[in-house]
């Protein structure tokens, strides 16, 4: 039997890894960005040579990626294909959609909110939704740390069993609430961590709840507009005409991948939603992440809550894991893969784009590995 396409959906994998006891917040970035659009230093010839050679060893896919440096010295390189068939390449200003990458944006707005006493983090999610199961026993803090036990039903949402998913199906916010509590506990809230995109969906309600304004308002008056993040989004059907870098994934569940336009497929992205439903390109999430480290988002104290591994869960904190010493998420879905690191050692911040999703697709995150290792080399 075919591997269904939805028990991909919205999958991240969780690095672990070693953990600082302790974040020092560097300062805050005074250089205003500079962009490296051509090769021109032994370091942008070798930055730019590892996309090239990895494009080649893994075609078809195409592949963007952002290094921004401490000093503000802003790396920008792609290589590959956004269409095969028209021969269009994929260019490093393209937009993607992020994934599970969505979770380090909510878990910053969320801290934001704590900050100002809109929300608290061990407070009984009752307070704001009375009317879910378990309400009176699920915190914040075990939203954000995938320890709430919330059900997923992710996998039932998007469906092949009865023929390919209808990828046109616009899923409402309150339809994957509903979603979620219709299914039966996972676990006993707080007792052990356990990935589940529902958590970031019945977050996004609280949020809600507590300011009275829209979770896309929020990320964008909050997060994307202060940071001068123009190209990132949170995608919502109703927006005006979106424009993204063409992906590829096995659509007609024929075995062989299948071009998927330049528009978001609603059936795909709206059941993401705030656990993997933003839109951006390499250099803005790179610059929301340098952001966050340099103390521009969110303040010190909350900084470190927000890198509290204590709940366990392989070095998963709260939206945000450590993996060998870079803070950041990975992500997946049909169509594309992303992963976003923050290197404590070399204060480099480091975004890798791919659009080509599957089984056999090469993983943006083994990427940044490999990225990481070269990009520290040149680090101030």
């Amino acid at each position: 039997m075919r591997r269904s396409l939805v028990a991909l959906f919205l999958v991240a994998a969780c690095g672990g890894g070693t953990t600082a006891s302790t974040t020092t917040l560097r300062p805050a970035t005074t250089q205003a960005p500079t962009t490296t659009t051509q090769p021109q230093t032994p370091r942008d010839r070798e930055l730019q040579g590892l996309l090239d050679e990895w494009a080649a060893d893994n075609d078809p896919v195409g592949i963007a990626a952002a290094v921004l440096y401490p000093d503000g010295d802003l790396w920008l390189g792609a290589a590959g294909l956004a269409d095969r068939e028209a021969g269009i390449p994929v260019l490093a200003t393209d937009r993607f959609e992020v994934a599970s990458v969505t979770k380090i944006f909510m878990s910053a707005l969320t801290l934001q909110l704590v900050e100002e006493g809109l929300v608290t983090l061990d407070e009984p999610i009752a307070t704001w939704l009375p009317d879910f199961p378990e309400a009176d026993r699920i915190t914040v803090r075990n939203l954000l740390g995938h320890r709430a036990g919330v059900h997923d039903p992710s996998s039932q949402l998007v469906s092949d069993r009865f023929g390919p998913p209808d990828y046109e199906k616009v899923f409402t916010p309150a339809e994957l609430l509903e979603a979620a509590a219709a299914g039966s506990p996972a676990f006993e809230p707080g007792s052990r961590h356990d990935y589940s995109n529902a958590n970031y969906w019945v977050l996004a309600a609280v949020l809600e709840e507590a300011t009275g304004e829209g979770i896309g308002t929020l990320l964008e008056t909050r997060i994307f507009e202060p940071l001068g993040l123009e190209e990132t989004l949170l995608f919502d059907d109703s927006l005006a005409e979106v424009v993204i870098v063409n992906a590829y994934t096995d659509l007609d569940l024929d075995g062989d991948p299948d071009p998927m336009g330049t528009a978001p497929l609603p059936g795909l992205v709206t059941p993401a939603w705030t656990a993997g439903g933003i839109i951006s390109t390499p250099a803005d999430l790179v610059r929301f992440l340098d952001a966050l480290f340099a103390g521009r988002v969110v303040d010190a104290a909350s900084l470190e809550e927000m890198l509290d591994t204590s709940g366990g869960g392989s070095g998963y904190a709260l939206g945000i894991y450590n993996s060998n010493g870079r803070w950041g998420h990975d992500g997946g879905i049909p169509g594309f893969l992303s992963a976003l690191f923050h290197d404590e050692r070399s204060g480099v911040t480091m975004a890798v784009l791919t659009n080509r999703f599957g089984p056999d697709a090469p993983q943006a995150d083994a990427f940044l590995g490999r990225l990481a290792a070269l990009a520290r080399q040149f680090a101030p």
